[in-house]
């Protein structure tokens, strides 16, 4: 838990985020150069100190002994997908995405349509070993919210494997474009998965 950002600080509040326990036995100077515990330097610059004299309590102002940088990779496997209108039809498609960082963090993954009216319902089953099949547990959107509604958490760094599923309206044609995002712990996955539903035809992989 990183210490205030603004406010009181002590020496014990930074005693305590350091790890240690029992009497204090030791300086600011030896907090702030690393003597202690070796300085987070994940941590922002301006939430860390800076190891030089003169050395006071308010450089350790948001900083985190346990933090850790988390991100998603640079893309998604395929920036973007197309697949045809097909009343009555399921479709399936894979995307995968790389992670490091994170600290069993919840994610997130919703959509937003960027044209078009939705017509069927668009779905996904995630796992960070392997694509899930067919007939895993699908999750569905949450109510007008573009969010789905699945609880699975990422740690350390892999790779999240998300399957697709669209069971497209029973009758009605749909032509649309959305854009698929995924978060965790603040983090925005840098490329976004375009699904665009084409009346004309188009092939997904």
């Amino acid at each position: 838990m990183a210490l205030t950002s603004s406010g009181q600080i002590s020496i014990t509040d930074i005693y305590a985020e350091l790890g240690e326990d029992g009497p204090i036995n030791w300086s600011l100077k030896e907090a702030s150069d690393g003597t202690v515990a070796t300085i987070n330097t994940a941590n922002a610059s301006a939430d860390r100190p800076d190891g030089s004299a003169p050395h006071n309590m308010s450089e350790f102002y948001s900083y985190d002994h346990d933090y850790s940088s988390s991100s998603w990779g640079t893309s998604w496997s395929a920036n973007s997908v197309s697949i045809a209108s097909n009343p009555g039809g399921t479709n399936y498609y894979n995307r995968s995405i790389t992670f490091s960082g994170f600290t069993n963090d919840v994610i997130d993954i919703y959509f937003t349509v960027n044209s078009g009216t939705v017509r069927g319902n668009l779905s996904v089953a995630v796992s960070t070993s392997a694509f899930p099949n067919n007939s895993a547990t699908y999750h569905g959107v949450g109510s007008s919210t573009g969010q789905f509604t699945t609880s699975i958490s990422v740690n350390g760094s892999g790779t999240l494997y998300c399957r697709f599923k669209y069971a497209q309206h029973g009758a009605l044609h749909e032509t649309s474009n959305r854009t698929i995002k995924i978060v965790a712990d603040g983090e925005t996955s840098a490329g976004t998965n375009q699904v665009n539903f084409d009346d004309s035809g188009g092939g997904f992989p």
